[in-house]
């Protein structure tokens, strides 16, 4: 009987026979790209003006899951800004955009610009084609310095029709190309707070425009800084420079 009885005192020490000790929590890590609902970042433009992106819900777009960024107030449309998506997904080894929208609303607005001269004063009318809808590779998880992708490569065709009028219509064709590249790894200051590690990642962006046979090539890039767990925490492009004043998550 002693045996039996020592046995089950020695059990129920080891397991915490008696103790009044509640084990603490484990408190689990962020996402490597923080996605759950609710999470929030402000931001503040070089201009001073400021602004909340906020994860604000779910959509299902050509049979995949994607959370919604919103952004308050709506960012102003900018030229060959095609990394400020809606929609966005994280996949165990990435994080993906979707800018179908981007891009459609780019060629509508863009192409009419470069017929303008010779079409004054005409209605010019876009008309894109359908195409599979492209996504953008923001970036591979983890992210490791020095290492380069080709983000997006897509070709858009359509027409572009004057004065409403399906027999008078000028093919285009647009390339549009994303080139992206980890080029540092390094500490950052922001109004956020001090970040150890940060990396710094540049997006090459060239846009080629075929119309009248004739080639125009435009090009821009943007700079982002990402800290692992927390997100973007600075951008700048040839126009301002945007940091991160605050955050939290869910």
């Amino acid at each position: 009987m002693r045996p039996t009885f020592l046995i089950l005192c020695a059990f129920f020490i080891l397991f915490g026979c008696g103790s009044d000790e509640t084990p603490a929590p484990v408190k689990e890590m962020p996402n490597y790209f923080p996605d759950a609902i609710g999470s929030r970042w402000i931001y503040r433009n070089s201009d001073g003006s400021q602004w909340t992106r906020e994860v604000g819900g779910e959509a299902n777009i050509e049979g995949k899951d994607y959370r919604i960024f919103r952004d308050t107030p709506p960012l102003a449309e900018g030229e060959l800004d095609f990394l400020n998506s809606t929609y966005y997904r994280v996949t165990p080894n990435s994080v993906i955009y979707t800018v179908s929208e981007k891009v459609t609303d780019y060629v509508k607005t863009e192409l009419p610009k470069a017929a303008q001269d010779e079409f004054a004063g005409l209605e010019l009318t876009v008309v894109v084609e359908p195409f599979t809808p492209p996504e953008l590779i923001f970036f591979q998880i983890p992210l490791v310095p020095n290492f380069q992708w080709n983000a997006l490569n897509i070709k858009v065709n359509g027409n572009i029709i004057l004065q409403n009028l399906v027999l008078l219509q000028i093919p285009f064709e647009a390339h549009i190309s994303v080139k992206a590249e980890v080029v540092a790894e390094v500490p950052l200051e922001t109004p956020a707070g001090n970040f150890e590690k940060t990396y710094q990642i540049e997006y090459q962006t060239e846009i080629t425009h075929t119309l009248f046979s004739e080639d125009e090539t435009i090009q821009g890039k943007q700079t982002l800084w990402f800290a692992p767990h927390v997100g973007i925490v600075k951008s700048e492009d040839e126009h301002s420079v945007t940091e991160l004043i605050e955050y939290s998550f869910f």
